[in-house]
């Protein structure tokens, strides 16, 4: 099972058929009566105590996560506490879970009637590498742990056994009579069939992109010069208060010279403003989100040098302006400029960048049905990228393989239905229209239908049809009212933040 930093496993498959018989001596020597208790399934209390299923998967989940750990420690010291908090934060979150799964499957079996018989139990103490010596079980190891903690042992391996007959018995196991798992749901042949053949066909195709974040600085200047206005630039300070009595108040004392513009500045919340008062965003357009009053936003932008506006109704709050200087009006040779403009176009007139690369996408797709897609794709300066063959399959549905994940100009492409709907339609050697997908606007060329043999789906959607019923199995469990989850109360409250290894 994979694992990052922050996790150890970040899905429960099966949780419990990885923690076979890890014998670890016990977490503490606590009794039931004073353990800390992570939760509740069924209403019987999920503690952590010496034996218990969560206990033990608790010390699975360390012990498979000593890696993870070291990393941590690796880490700068200020960075240590917060990373090991996580990691053991989704340790106990994990081994919880894992603790309902055993809860639960315990539950259904023993009400079965089903129960190890002791010489199984034995059968799987003298395989447990603890107890060996010189290659074998050792009666003499076996011996060395404490009666309690040969004890403890013998009921986790009853308990585990139990588990495994609910897993066996529900979901197959690992013996297989032919191409089928002994016990569990089977998959019928209609089934197989069905969705063996909806993914059997599969399409390539050449694709062109171009993308958005590529708007050429000409278009950029000359919406700059059509809206001169927006980016011309101001030089205010401000004072903002919550109230608009103080405000007014504040005003007052300005106007009647019983303080200064900048003595005042020590009532003023800094919500548009640095500490010296300066405006942080004076752009107009800027101003604009700030002044929500037009005839308010041309006082202030009309202010002389040196003048101060009355109380203006702001976003957030009241607040005073003053005049710094003269505006400035706006330069489109600036590259930090035409970076504003071309932000500025990207938030609120975004349209405009779409329509200007679907106007190239749809010359180059009408040259590509003339000239060909690689002519085209020279005459564009664009690359030329060739998809692999994949199956039409929304969502990306694991049973029907998932679009290429190496094409980037394709990412977002399983939940576009357009996109789909229009790939999907073209006849072999046939270009579409442009395709507006994420930042790019695309051209695809169908250039190939390939059928992959059912047979050999077929081998592998047994297995992956089992994995998604016990997905569904895990998720319905979790999600019942039967669980009562209290581990992130429980973790904080019993568990260091900062643990050490």
């Amino acid at each position: 099972m994979k694992k990052t930093i922050l996790f150890v496993g970040s899905v429960i498959i099966l949780i419990l058929s990885a923690i076979t018989f890890i014998f670890i001596p016990a977490i503490a020597q606590t009794g039931t009566a004073n353990a800390p208790v992570f939760g509740k399934y069924d209403g019987k209390a999920i503690e952590l105590a010496q034996g218990t299923p969560f206990a033990n998967a608790v010390l699975s989940y360390e012990d498979s996560a000593k890696a993870d750990l070291a990393r941590v420690n690796a880490m700068p010291q200020e960075q240590q506490d917060y990373y090991r908090t996580m990691l053991y934060y989704q340790i106990y979150s994990n081994a919880f879970n894992a603790a309902v799964h055993n809860l639960a499957y315990t539950a259904a079996v023993k009400k079965s009637g089903w129960e190890p018989a002791t010489q199984q139990i034995a059968r799987e103490i003298v395989q447990i590498p603890r107890f060996f010596e010189n290659g074998a079980f050792s009666v003499r190891q076996y011996n060395s742990i404490s009666e309690s903690d040969r004890t403890n042992l013998k009921k986790s391996i009853y308990n585990q056994l139990i588990w495994e007959r609910f897993s066996d018995d529900v979901f197959g196991s690992n013996t297989k009579l032919g191409t089928e798992s002994l016990f569990g749901i089977k998959s019928a042949d209609a089934e197989l069939d069905f969705i063996a053949k909806q993914g059997a066909e599969k399409r390539s195709f050449d694709l062109a992109a171009f993308d958005k974040e590529s708007y050429p600085d000409t278009e950029v200047t000359a919406y700059g010069n059509e809206h001169k206005e927006l980016f011309t630039k101001f030089a205010l300070s401000v004072i903002t208060l919550d109230d608009e009595k103080e405000a007014k108040d504040v005003l007052a004392k300005i106007e009647n010279g019983e303080i200064s513009f900048a003595d005042a500045l020590s009532y003023s919340e800094k919500y548009y403003s640095n500490s010296e008062g300066k405006m942080n965003a004076t752009y107009r357009y800027q101003l604009a989100s700030s002044i929500p009053a037009e005839e308010d936003l041309t006082a202030v932008t009309a202010l002389a040098k040196d003048a101060t506006s009355g109380v203006v109704a702001t976003a957030r709050g009241f607040s005073i302006f003053r005049c710094d200087g003269d505006a400035v009006e706006p330069d489109f040779t600036d590259a930090a400029l035409k970076d504003t403009v071309k932000s500025y176009i990207k938030q609120n007139d975004s349209g405009l960048i779409e329509e200007y690369f679907l106007g190239i996408a749809k010359n180059f797709a009408a040259a590509a049905v003339t000239d060909g897609f690689e002519s085209a794709c020279k005459q564009f300066k664009t690359e030329r990228i060739a998809v692999p063959a994949f199956a039409l399959n929304y969502g990306n549905a694991s049973v029907y393989g998932s679009i290429p994940s190496e094409v980037t100009q394709l990412s977002g492409a399983a939940t576009n239905e357009n996109f789909l709907e229009k790939a999907f339609s073209l006849k072999n050697g046939e270009v579409s229209q442009p395709i507006l997908l994420g930042n790019n606007v695309i051209v695809v060329k169908l250039t190939g239908v390939q059928t992959d043999s059912t047979a050999e789906n077929k081998s592998s959607l047994a297995s992956d049809l089992s994995n998604y019923d016990q997905s569904a199995a895990q998720y319905a469990l979790l999600t019942s009212d039967k669980v009562e989850n209290n581990v992130s109360q429980a973790f904080f409250k019993y568990v260091s933040p900062s643990r050490s290894n």
